[in-house]
C-alpha cells in the first residue's frame, strides 16, 4: 500500500505532548492526518481512518502519495516541497476539486486544507479532510439537469405534464397550460384535457392513454391530435409523447411532454394535397391515353364497318333488292368486327404483359407496412383496430401490389369516415385464416355512412365514383391487381354500420 517507514519515537514515545494530546486527536469528529516534513504520517485520528478505508493505526508510518491517485501523485510530492518551503494556514485545490484515494483503489471527492503546526522544534502539518457532501453533489447535478431540461423545452417549445391517474389530476408548466388555453390557477382533470381535445381525434386519444395504462402494455403514451378552443374556434395539432409509472400492477402516473406541430401538419396536408392532385393528374393522363390508343385501333374498323353498313343499305333499299351486294357488304361488317376485336385484345394483351412477380410474404407485416404508408401520406386520423392472426402462413404474392391494393382501401375509408364527420371513427383490420381452404382471408371494415345499394351494384366499374374530385379506378384498379395474384377482392353487400371489403390471397404452401 505505498511507502512506509518505521516511527520510531513519535508514536511510542508520545513526543506531542504525552497521552492527552493523542486523545484529543482522536476525539475531534473531522478527519485529521499529522504528517511530517519527509512527507510521511505520523498521527491519524479514527475518522481519518475510517474516511480513508484503513484499521487502526495502519496510516501511520504511510507517505501522504499513497493517499493521493497515482496520476497526481508526482505533481503531490512537488507541490509539497514548495509547501514546506513557505508553511501557512491554507486549503488545497484553488478552487479545483480534489481526489483521495482510499484503501479500496476508490477515489473520493474531498475538501482538504492545510496547517502548519510546530511541536517541539520540529515542523508538521496539520491536514484536514472532508468528503464532499453527496447530498450537495446529487443537488447540483438536479439543478444542472433541470437548467438543461429548461434550455430543450425553450428551444424545442415543449410543455411538461405529470397526471395522477389515481386522482386524475394533471399537474403541469406554463406552456402546456396555454397549449390548452388554461388559465393558470385553473384545476386541469383528465375530463377537461379529453374535452379540449377535437371530438374527431378524442377517441384516439382516449385510447393512447388506455395503452399507457394497461399493466401489459410498455407504458407508453403517444398521440398526435388536435385540440380546439370553442370560444375562439380555432384548433391546433399536437404531439404527446408519456411514460406511465406502475405500483402494485397499477398505473400511477403518467410523466410526459407536448409540442405544437400545428406547422408541421398544415405542411403535410398542403404536400398530401399536392400528391393527390399529381396522382388524379396522372391517372387522367393514363386515361386518356389508353382511351387514345383504342381509338386509334378502333377508328379503322369503324370506319370501314359504317361504309359496309352503308353498301348494305343500298342493297336492301333497291328494287330489286341486291342480294349479292347485301350478302358481301354484311361479309364485310363481320370482317371489320372480328378484326376490331382482334386489335383490342392486341391492345389489352400489350398493357397487361408484365407478368406478376410474387414470393412469399408475411401479411401481418405487409398489412402493418401499408399502415405506415397511408400514415404517412396524411391518412391518419382514425382508431385502429388491428386483428392480426398469430401464426399465419406466408402468401403468395407481389408485395407492392398487395400494398398499394391495403393503402387504397384505408384511404377511401378515412375519405368516407372524412367526409361524414365521424367524431369517432375506427377502422378496423382483420387477417385469418379461411377455413378448409389454402388462403387467407383480409377484413377492412370502417365504422363511416355505409355504401348504397345503387353504388355496391357499380362500385368495381372503371371511372364510376361517387367522389366529386375522384377518378373512379382506385377500386377497379385494386380488383385487378388482387386477381392477379390469385385472390378475390369484394365488398359486403349487407353490411350495414359502415364499409366493408374483403379480400383472399393463396398461401405460399
Amino acid at each position: 500500500m505505498g511507502n512506509k517507514k518505521t516511527i520510531t519515537a513519535h508514536v511510542s514515545n508520545e513526543p506531542f505532548g504525552g497521552g492527552n494530546f493523542r486523545k484529543l486527536f482522536d476525539a475531534v469528529v473531522d478527519a485529521m492526518l499529522l504528517v511530517d516534513e519527509s512527507g510521511y504520517i505520523v498521527l491519524a485520528n479514527s475518522a481519518a481512518q475510517y474516511l480513508c478505508g484503513y484499521a487502526n493505526d495502519a496510516l501511520c508510518g504511510m507517505e501522504i502519495e499513497t493517499l493521493v491517485p497515482h496520476r497526481f501523485r508526482e505533481h503531490h510530492r512537488r507541490y509539497r516541497a514548495m509547501y514546506y518551503a513557505h508553511p501557512r494556514k491554507r486549503p488545497m485545490g484553488n478552487g479545483r476539486d480534489l481526489m483521495l484515494l482510499n484503501r479500496s483503489g476508490e477515489e473520493i471527492d474531498a475538501d482538504i486544507s492545510l496547517s502548519p503546526i510546530t511541536i517541539k522544534e520540529q515542523l508538521y502539518t496539520l491536514v484536514m479532510l472532508s468528503a464532499v457532501d453527496r447530498c450537495y453533489q446529487v443537488e447540483n447535478a438536479l439543478r444542472e439537469s433541470e437548467e438543461r431540461l429548461w434550455l430543450i423545452k425553450q428551444a424545442a417549445g415543449a410543455g411538461l405534464f405529470d397526471i395522477d391517474c389515481i386522482s386524475e389530476r394533471i399537474y403541469c408548466d406554463e406552456r402546456m397550460r396555454e397549449l390548452w388555453w388554461n388559465k393558470a390557477d385553473e384545476i386541469i382533470t383528465l375530463e377537461k384535457f379529453f374535452a379540449a381535445v377535437h371530438p374527431n381525434d378524442r377517441a384516439r386519444c382516449r385510447a393512447a392513454f388506455d395503452n399507457a395504462v394497461n399493466p401489459v402494455k410498455e407504458g407508453i403514451c403517444r398521440a398526435e391530435f388536435r385540440v380546439a378552443q370553442a370560444a375562439g374556434h380555432t384548433e391546433r395539432w399536437i404531439a404527446m409523447l408519456g411514460q406511465a409509472q406502475f405500483e402494485g400492477g397499477a398505473a400511477k402516473r403518467i410523466v410526459g411532454i407536448v409540442r405544437d406541430i400545428t406547422e408541421r401538419k398544415i405542411l403535410e396536408q398542403s404536400l398530401q394535397q399536392q400528391r393527390n392532385e399529381t396522382e388524379t393528374l396522372f391517372n387522367q393522363q393514363v386515361a386518356v391515353i389508353t382511351a387514345s390508343a383504342i381509338a386509334h385501333e378502333l377508328n379503322s374498323p369503324l370506319t370501314a364497318i359504317s361504309a359496309y353498313g352503308e353498301v348494305a343499305q343500298r342493297a336492301l333499299s333497291s328494287t330489286p333488292i341486291d342480294c349479292d351486294q347485301a350478302k358481301e357488304a354484311f361479309q364485310g361488317c363481320v370482317e371489320q368486327v372480328q378484326h376490331a376485336g382482334s386489335k383490342l385484345k392486341e391492345l389489352l394483351s400489350f398493357l397487361q404483359n408484365s407478368e406478376v412477380e410474387t414470393e412469399a410474404l408475411n401479411l401481418n407485416h405487409v398489412v402493418e407496412d401499408a399502415l405506415t404508408q397511408a400514415r404517412g401520406d396524411g391518412y391518419a386520423e382514425f382508431h385502429l383496430a388491428l386483428e392480426l392472426e398469430s401464426d399465419l402462413p406466408a402468401v403468395m404474392a407481389n408485395k407492392i401490389q398487395i400494398q398499394r391494393v391495403l393503402v387504397n382501401l384505408i384511404r377511401n375509408s378515412v375519405e368516407a369516415l372524412r367526409a361524414a364527420e365521424i367524431s369517432a371513427s375506427e377502422i378496423t383490420i382483420a387477417v385469418k385464416t379461411v377455413a378448409n381452404e389454402s388462403m387467407s382471408l383480409v377484413t377492412i371494415k370502417d365504422n363511416g355512412p355505409g355504401i348504397g345499394r345503387d353504388t355496391i351494384s357499380r362500385i368495381f366499374e372503371p371511372f364510376f365514383t361517387t367522389k366529386p374530385t375522384g377518378f373512379g379506378v382506385g377500386l377497379s384498379i385494386s380488383r385487378a391487381l388482387i386477381e392477379a395474384n390469385g385472390g378475390q377482392l369484394w365488398v359486403d353487400p349487407d353490411y350495414r354500420q359502415g364499409a366493408q371489403f374483403h379480400f383472399t390471397l393463396p398461401f405460399a404452401s
